[in-house]
């Protein structure tokens, strides 16, 4: 159930959660025979090629590991998080998605899932774990805006994914809505689709066709909830977020989780905009102490 219910947080709040103070502030002893290491990482999905690098923690593991989704196109990549994380005692995933910054193929918003499901078998294979110093019964997802969006749908669609997060979550499925409706941020975000030249055979076109031709269950966030039954869930939203208001977009997602049984749900709205600008140190300690109770 709801752990905490629309927290208002300030960045000089004390946090929800007591952070741990080491990964916030101190680097680890580091082990010298299994040391932190960053291991780039060519991933295939449906025959493409996605790369990536994975943050590897401190010690020889196996180490819980979480993948890191970034949003649309992909600028705010939350790498900071990943450190910090990392520090904590956990792996990190980092990698784009087909047609996204280099990777190869054509960019599509509806096959970002699949995009994950591709990693994580991936992350599963024994040679790749073993290897990664990887926990393959602890993989979690976090991901950012439309990477929020990726990790709901994603974590829905894999019953071994023990934790999803998401921070400011986009949800699709008022996308397609706003498009019958002439909605001024729907009309500003196709504008916004045609000046994304780092993704690959994609604009506004493109965009409209796949919102149009996607049922709602594919892609309204309020309809994930029975696949994430079981799992921890982190939902984060900023009080000042244009992109993705509380109001609209996130709290209709609360408040349908909140009706699922047997998810550690917790949902929290803090000082913030769509990418936590002034509030990156108080979103990275929600995140850590998150990660430490329920994803290891």
């Amino acid at each position: 159930m709801r752990s905490l219910l629309f927290a208002l947080l300030s960045v000089i709040a004390v946090p929800a959660f007591t952070a741990a103070p080491e990964p916030m502030s101190s680097d680890p002893d580091w082990n010298r025979d299994h040391p932190p290491a960053v291991v780039e990482l060519t991933i295939s999905s449906a025959g493409k090629r996605l790369p990536g690098h994975i943050y590897i923690a401190n010690g020889p593991g196996p180490h819980p590991t979480l993948v890191l989704l970034h949003g649309f196109p992909g600028n705010e990549k939350n790498l900071d998080i990943a450190q910090a994380l990392r520090r904590a005692g956990f792996n990190v995933v980092f990698f784009h998605y087909r047609g996204a910054w280099g990777a190869e193929g054509s960019y599509r918003i509806t096959q970002l899932p699949d995009d994950v499901a591709a990693v994580l078998a991936y992350l599963r294979t024994p040679e790749h774990a073993e290897r990664l110093r990887i926990n393959a019964d602890k993989l979690s997802l976090l991901g950012h805006s439309l990477g929020g969006w990726t990790s709901l749908a994603a974590g829905s669609n894999d019953a071994d994914v023990v934790c999803v997060g998401a921070m400011a979550p986009v949800n699709l499925g008022l996308w397609k809505s706003g498009l019958g409706q002439d909605d001024p941020n729907t009309q500003r975000l196709l504008a916004y689709a045609d000046q994304l030249f780092m993704l690959a055979d994609f604009d506004s076109a493109v965009m409209r066709s796949e919102l149009e031709g996607a049922g709602m269950d594919q892609l309204d966030t309020t309809r994930f909830g029975p696949g994430l039954e079981g799992k921890s869930v982190l939902l984060v939203t900023g009080d000042s977020d244009s992109v993705t208001p509380a109001d609209t977009m996130t709290e209709p997602v609360f408040d349908a989780y909140d009706k699922v049984g047997n998810m550690r749900l917790r949902t929290l709205v803090i000082s913030g905009d769509h990418s936590f600008s002034w509030s990156r140190v108080a979103l990275t300690r929600i995140v850590i102490d998150w990660a430490l109770a329920d994803c290891r």
